[in-house]
């Protein structure tokens, strides 16, 4: 098949590839199944499709025509344990001391990719996935969960489209830029807690969409020895606007807007390889939460129940640093065997916790099994991501505080959280 009918047959499958999809949390937990049973661990290997995101220098490796079509389907069990809420006034939200459990239902992350060599300098990628991405519902009957008056539902995603192209300088050093095209939706709803009025239980929802926004990714390869290889690559920051309408049941509906950006990263990683059939791979990634500090909700005219044309939420995230650690064992020419960790440090703090992003910290556990027929090949992980102990909010979270106010002061929330999460992915892929 020549060049043009294979760019031309790619493109049509991913266009025609469902791209909607919500992510298991505000970070992504893989995109293609043999870098997710690596536990990211890929800035250094970076050998398919899916370097447009890891590493975009590691399409130099790829010598023939490749596309890439799979996704992760996750099924995140959230628990918030004995929640207490008094309101500003002492009174006792009931139910009092309540369990909750989310109702989140699966979630279906597809991602799909090709990559063509040019020459014997320049190679040419493209992939569609979701970087960032989170998904949460929980019963919205606040005679049953208490915290909807916080939130009962909540999203917010990034999908993208990722040109992008690869120099090969020479036989030790790559470099690739990519950029990426994306469309980014947010949205939460919640009950209010405006007891004695008429407002009382009324959902108040947001509905935002930012149609088109970018970033780039860069990144260098470089193979000093056949038996090491290092990855770095950034990721930019993306800058959004969102706009959309914020309603209030049966009382109002406002235009609103908001700008919320997408987190830069940078990711290193350096691979060893003792012989042909076995590698480990130690991959840094940081990522740039701290620019969340806040964000601000702008209304086209006041929103009645907060008398104002604006209102603003308080974050104050942090910045992460982990490391992610891969390895792989080809035991035959038919079969190869994939292992991974991370420990992934929430960005959240305790002050501003809440039901929109119940994040803590994680460890990820991660395996996987390649399948190699020639041409065809099979790529499969599956993850288990369990909280490192409970989360807890000890009246000491300003979010979870503010849902039941007066105008002189917060109430009081005191709750405890868990998580965990399977993911299963598949990968199918061919060479031309």
């Amino acid at each position: 098949m020549g060049r043009f009918k294979f760019l031309a047959l790619s493109f049509l499958i991913l266009m025609c590839f469902p791209l909607l999809t919500y992510a298991g949390n505000v970070d992504t937990f893989g995109i293609g199944s043999k870098a997710t049973a690596l536990g990211g661990a890929y800035a250094a290997y970076a050998d398919g499709p899916f370097a447009v995101y890891y590493n975009p220098a590691g399409l130099t490796q790829v010598k023939r025509p490749m596309i890439s079509v799979g996704g992760e389907i996750m099924d995140p069990t959230l628990k918030v344990y004995n929640y207490k809420a008094t309101d500003y006034a002492g009174k006792r939200v009931q139910p009092y001391g309540k369990d909750i459990s989310d109702t989140s239902p699966a979630l279906v992350v597809p991602f799909a990719g090709f990559v063509i060599p040019l020459n014997d300098r320049f190679t040419f990628g493209f992939a569609a996935y979701t970087p960032y991405g989170l998904h949460v519902k929980f019963n919205s009957n606040p005679s049953v969960n208490p915290g909807a008056y916080n939130n009962f539902d909540s999203y917010y995603m990034r999908m993208v489209m990722t040109p992008t192209i690869a120099y090969k300088i020479s036989d030790k050093l790559s470099v690739g830029f990519g950029v990426s095209i994306g469309k980014s939706y947010s949205g939460n709803e919640r009950r209010l807690y405006l007891s004695g009025t008429e407002l009382n239980n009324r959902i108040i929802k947001g509905n935002m969409m930012d149609p088109i926004n970018y970033s780039y990714n860069i990144g260098v390869l470089y193979k000093p020895i056949k038996q090491i290889a290092l990855g770095l690559t950034y990721r930019s920051r993306t800058h959004t606007n969102f706009t959309g309408t914020v309603e209030v049941e049966g009382v109002q509906s406002v235009g609103a807007s908001v700008v919320i950006d997408h987190p830069d990263q940078v990711q290193a990683g350096i691979r060893y390889m003792p012989t042909d059939y076995l590698s480990f791979e130690v991959d840094y990634l940081w990522t740039h939460w701290d620019l969340i500090h806040e964000y601000t909700l702008h209304f086209n005219r006041p929103l009645e129940i907060i008398h104002s044309k604006e209102q603003t939420f308080y974050r104050h995230w942090k910045n992460t640093g982990e490391l992610r650690f891969g390895a792989e064992w080809k035991a035959s020419k038919l079969l190869t065997l994939r292992a991974g960790y991370y420990y992934d440090h929430s960005p959240i703090p305790t002050t501003t916790f809440d039901m929109v992003w119940p994040d803590g910290n994680k460890e990820t556990y991660c395996f996987g099994v390649g399948l190699n027929f020639g041409r065809f090949s099979v790529d499969t992980a599956v993850q288990y991501i369990i909280s490192a102990g409970k989360r807890y909010v000890r009246n000491d979270s300003e979010e979870l505080n503010g849902t039941y106010p007066s105008t002189d002061a917060p109430g009081k929330v005191y709750a405890e959280g868990y998580g965990k999460l399977w993911g299963y992915s598949l990968t199918l892929n061919y060479k031309f």
